[in-house]
C-alpha cells in the first residue's frame, strides 16, 4: 500500500504472476500468435499478440514427472496429453492454421482457445509472453449427414441448410483411439416431448455403416450437431458429435 490509513486503500505495486486470454486465435507464427476476444460490450474486447515464453522457461512436469520447459499446448481433452519440446510451437502452427468453409452463407468456424501468460519471460522481457494454451471445439451450425462413414478415413460428411441455401460437403473427422476418443451421444425424443440421450462413442462406426435406407448409407439425412476444430486439410476434427433420430431440432 502506498499509505495504509488511506481511505480507500491504493496498491503501490501490482504483482500479476499469471494472466488469462481466451478468444479467436490466428496469425500463429514461429514466435507468436494473436487472441482476439470480442464482448457483448465492445469497450471490453481487446486484441493481443503473445510471444511464446522462451524455451528455457520451466514450465510444469509431463505425466510422468519430468521438467517441461517452453511452450506447450494441447486440445480439450483430445488427446489427453500436452504437446511440448522442440516441435510443440510447429505443430501449434499446423494445428491453429485450419479453414473450414460452408460456402459464403455460413459464417466460417473460428479456432477458439485459451491461454495462460506471463509478463516478462526471457522471450519478451517487456511484455506477455504465452505459456500454455488449449484448443477448445467450436459449434459447428446444425447440419445434417451427406455422406457414409469412411472407415479408411474415420470420417463422414455433413451440410449445413441456411434458408433454401445448403452448403458444399465438409469432412467431420471422428477419433475412437481410447482416451482421446471422439464423444457421441444419440438424441432420440419421442412425439411425447421425452428425450432419451445415450453415448455412443464406440459404435459411431457401426452405426454409420447401418443400411436401413433404401440408399444403403446408414444415417445419410440424419441431423447433427458437431463440436470440433478446424484443420488445415479443410475437415472439423470433432470433439462432440450429437446426432438425431427422433424428433429433429429447429437449430
Amino acid at each position: 500500500m502506498v499509505d495504509a490509513l488511506a481511505t480507500p486503500l491504493v496498491a503501490q505495486e501490482v504483482d500479476i504472476e499469471v494472466a488469462r486470454f481466451d478468444g479467436t486465435i490466428s496469425a500463429a507464427s514461429a514466435t507468436g500468435f494473436t487472441d482476439t476476444r470480442q464482448f457483448p460490450n465492445a469497450a471490453d474486447n481487446y486484441t493481443v499478440n503473445l510471444s511464446y515464453i522462451s524455451s528455457t522457461t520451466p514450465n510444469g512436469k509431463d505425466a510422468n514427472g519430468n521438467p517441461i520447459t517452453g511452450f506447450k499446448w494441447w486440445f480439450f481433452t483430445f488427446p489427453t496429453k500436452p504437446d511440448t519440446g522442440v516441435t510443440a510451437i510447429a505443430d501449434f502452427i499446423a494445428a491453429t492454421s485450419g479453414a473450414v468453409s460452408f460456402g459464403p452463407s455460413i459464417p466460417a468456424p473460428t479456432v477458439w482457445g485459451e491461454s495462460y501468460a506471463t509478463w516478462g519471460d526471457a522471450a519478451n522481457p517487456n511484455g506477455w509472453s504465452g505459456a500454455w494454451t488449449i484448443l477448445a471445439p467450436s459449434p459447428i451450425p446444425l447440419g445434417t449427414v451427406s455422406g457414409p462413414w469412411s472407415a479408411s478415413t474415420s470420417s463422414f460428411g455433413m451440410t449445413v441448410t441456411v434458408g433454401t441455401v445448403t452448403s458444399p460437403t465438409v469432412n467431420v473427422d471422428v477419433s475412437t483411439t481410447a482416451g482421446s476418443a471422439t464423444l457421441v451421444y444419440q438424441v432420440d425424443k419421442s412425439g411425447t416431448g421425452i428425450v432419451q440421450l445415450a453415448l455412443r462413442t464406440s459404435q459411431l462406426p457401426a452405426a454409420w455403416r447401418r443400411s436401413p435406407a433404401p440408399n444403403g448409407v446408414g444415417l445419410n439425412g440424419t441431423k447433427v450437431k458437431v463440436y470440433g476444430v478446424p484443420t488445415a486439410n479443410g475437415h472439423i476434427k470433432a470433439y462432440v458429435i450429437a446426432y438425431f433420430t427422433g424428433t429433429a431440432p429447429m437449430m
